[in-house]
């Protein structure tokens, strides 16, 4: 005698298999309709929402309702205004902690390394200075003295003069004053402000002979510098040009990295 099979009750979606590859489309809408108002950086009417969403207002303000109620967004009963609520604040706030500058730009030097083929650094702030912390190494043999654990010159070094742009000056000035003369101050002072202006230092064979290096700075959701990206590499085989294809890959690769550690260049 065949046993039967036993039958799935359709109208219970939890009894159905979640299918690989397919959603719940009305909380992606809701998703896109949060996003939207976090891109707004401020409490936003119904109106503002919905045209920014590309949805009714009638259809926005079923959601909102929604993400009022989860907690994700609150509305000021005075103006009518939506804003982020208090969840979606604590569930930024933990995906904050959750950040490693290490794990998130350590993946960026190898991907740096194999765009240019040059050699690759990340060096944070430590407590002697900037601190490489990760190394690759392009295909060309470079004799340097970078390696991981080393501290860098604030003066000399491509990595120095970003955290020194973009540091606080008191933090800056106590580590700048064993290594630069009074009488050099106002030129290097100068120097960080053109640093600042084009977010990227360079030095061509300054802390050593031969050697070339572009560092551009990685901020965190708080806009503090949090680490700098460098490459370097043998002075014939490497363009320190401001518009030139390296500085156009460094860039790319330090704004997708600040861009994943929260920064928002918009404020």
């Amino acid at each position: 005698m065949n046993k039967e099979t036993p039958k799935t009750d359709r109208s219970d979606p939890e009894s159905e298999e979640p299918k690989k590859g397919f959603g719940v489309q009305s909380v992606e809408v809701g998703m896109h309709l949060l996003k939207v108002l976090m891109e707004f950086g401020r409490p936003a009417m119904l109106k503002e929402l919905a045209e920014a969403a590309d949805m009714s207002a009638q259809k926005a303000h079923r959601y909102l309702v929604s993400l009022q109620r989860s907690g994700m967004v609150e509305q000021d009963v005075a103006g009518g205004r939506y804003g982020l609520g208090e969840f979606a604040l604590n569930v930024g706030l933990t995906a904050l902690s959750q950040l490693n500058i290490v794990h998130i730009a350590g993946d960026a030097v190898a991907e740096l390394r194999n765009r240019t083929d040059q050699s690759c650094l990340l060096a944070v702030w430590g407590s002697h200075g900037p601190t490489i912390v990760r190394m690759s190494e392009g295909s060309r043999p470079l004799v340097t003295t970078a390696r991981v654990g080393v501290v860098l010159s604030m003066v000399n070094s491509a990595t120095g003069r970003v955290f020194a742009a973009f540091l606080p000056k008191d933090t800056a000035d106590e580590f700048l004053a064993p290594e630069l003369p009074l009488e050099d101050r106002e030129s290097y002072n100068a120097l960080l402000a053109d640093v600042r202006i084009r977010g990227i230092s360079r030095t061509e064979g300054e802390e050593q002979a031969t050697i070339n290096a572009l560092a551009a700075p990685l901020f965190d959701h708080f806009g503090n510098i949090a680490g700098a990206l460098t490459l370097l590499g043998q002075e014939k085989h490497f363009n320190v040009d401001w518009d030139g294809p390296l500085t156009r890959e460094l860039l790319a690769v330090s704004k997708s990295v600040s861009n994943r550690l929260g920064y928002n260049a918009n404020g």
